[in-house]
């Protein structure tokens, strides 16, 4: 999905990138090469924070040519057998049920069971709540280095939502929003309903009940996730719902097109993310909070050993939410 009619070889996709230090001409050095199909240390370099797809300027999809270059040097960051292994873990050969609808539709993939205090809350009153891992988005496997997984299985995620008969469904994690909003089209997946993202869904409800709300008057510092490259657009929800609740959004070093990975797609890669993840919080910090809100509840488990070894406390976007509203 490389599109090489955009490219212009200009190499600010790599030398944005926050986890490689190349300048400009060494960037451009290297991309060129990976665009002839050449080998580069990029390969070995690359995290999959998938930073490249929201540093390219003409809209080319860089990431989509490292993972063409990963398969093709054997550079991925998992093994086939982790990856195969990690597959088997969604599939089901059971038909999907899609549940009665009422109310606005929320698809929680697999975090209604892992993460179910995320679903509670005035603004989930009255909603279905979509769950299983037939409604899995199979992102994970491009931070595995593996696209191959996603274009096989796409298709029947987007199908298994589609049965619910909603013209609307709301997408609770951004890798799901990532997919049906980004890739499925690009891959050539009709997505016969409209989808948003929470944080849009939040924002138009606190703006519904503006009147319910007690402002905290905090100071939070924001962990943007990976997949939040494929959806930039969101990001004045979360802006206006951090507005709304009172919570002053300090400004830091890794934050908005300059985020951090929280560590995950390092240990897809097998390296260690202390590293990532001190330099991380310890910039969080640094903006003068005590307080990380988080929108991937992922972040939240990779971050959570060494923010509680910091005094940090991290806080879900929802959680945040909640406790700006009465009860």
């Amino acid at each position: 999905m490389f599109e090489r009619e955009k490219c212009d070889l200009c190499g600010e996709c790599l030398q944005k990138c926050q986890n490689q230090s190349l300048g400009l001409d060494q960037a451009r050095s290297e991309f060129k090469k990976l665009y002839q199909g050449e080998f580069s240390p990029v390969l070995d370099n690359c995290i999959t924070c998938f930073g490249c797809e929201e540093n390219c300027l003409r809209n080319a999809h860089p990431f989509e040519l490292i993972l063409e270059q990963m398969e093709k040097w054997k550079k991925k960051p998992s093994s086939q057998e982790t990856i195969l292994q990690t597959e088997s873990r969604y599939v089901s050969d059971q038909p999907y049920l899609a549940p009665p609808i009422s109310g606005a539709v929320i698809s929680g993939c697999v975090f209604p069971k892992t993460h179910p205090h995320l679903f509670q809350g005035p603004a989930f009153e009255n909603t279905t709540i979509l769950k299983g891992r037939m409604i899995f988005c199979y992102l994970l496997f491009l931070h595995m280095g593996d696209e191959k997984v996603l274009a096989r299985r796409a298709p029947q995620v987007i199908c298994n939502l589609a049965r619910t008969g909603a013209e609307e469904i709301i997408f609770f994690h951004d890798d799901c929003f990532a997919l049906v909003h980004n890739l499925a089209p690009r891959m050539g997946i009709k997505v016969p309903f409209r989808a948003r993202h929470i944080v849009e869904y939040l924002r138009d409800w606190l703006q519904a009940h503006r009147d319910q709300i007690h402002p905290l008057g905090i100071k939070i510092a924001y962990q943007r996730p990976c997949a939040s490259r494929y959806s930039p657009d969101k990001e004045s929800a979360v802006d206006e719902i951090f507005e709304m609740i009172g919570a002053e959004r300090l400004e830091r070093k890794y934050d908005r097109k300059d985020a951090l990975c929280c560590g995950g797609a390092l240990m897809a890669r097998g390296k260690p993310p202390a590293e990532l993840q001190e330099r991380n919080l310890r910039d969080a910090l640094e903006s003068g909070m005590r307080e990380l809100v988080c929108l991937c509840p992922i972040c939240i488990d990779m971050l959570k050993p060494r923010a509680q070894a910091l005094n940090l406390k991290l806080t879900h976007i929802i959680e945040l939410t909640n406790r700006s509203l009465p009860g």
